[in-house]
């Protein structure tokens, strides 16, 4: 399975990518994490069902307790339609 999550708020130059990095090694999600220049963070997640809802869920509750400069505005889902990605071996933050 294959997910583009795009976040938008307060997410650059706070720490997310690497919460979110943290996340997807301890649920073995494969991918990458990515500042986007209209200052939203890109994410690209491939694993199985089961680790990508752990995955999501982790992620959700670690915005809501992160840190206090961090504000999440909106939260993107895409799993269907986005565009090819590599086949990713493990998870990245990408600059």
């Amino acid at each position: 399975m294959k997910v583009l999550f795009i976040v938008h708020g307060a997410v650059q130059g706070v720490g997310y990518r690497w919460v979110v990095k943290q996340v997807a090694f301890k649920n073995g999600i494969r991918g990458s994490v990515r500042n986007m220049q209209d200052g939203s963070v890109r994410i690209i997640a491939i694993a199985e069902a089961e680790s990508m809802k752990r995955f999501e869920s982790e992620i959700r509750v670690d915005l809501k307790n992160g840190p206090s400069v961090m504000h999440i505005e909106k939260y993107e889902e895409h799993s269907r339609n986005f565009p090819k990605c590599p086949n990713y071996q493990k998870f990245v933050i990408e600059r």
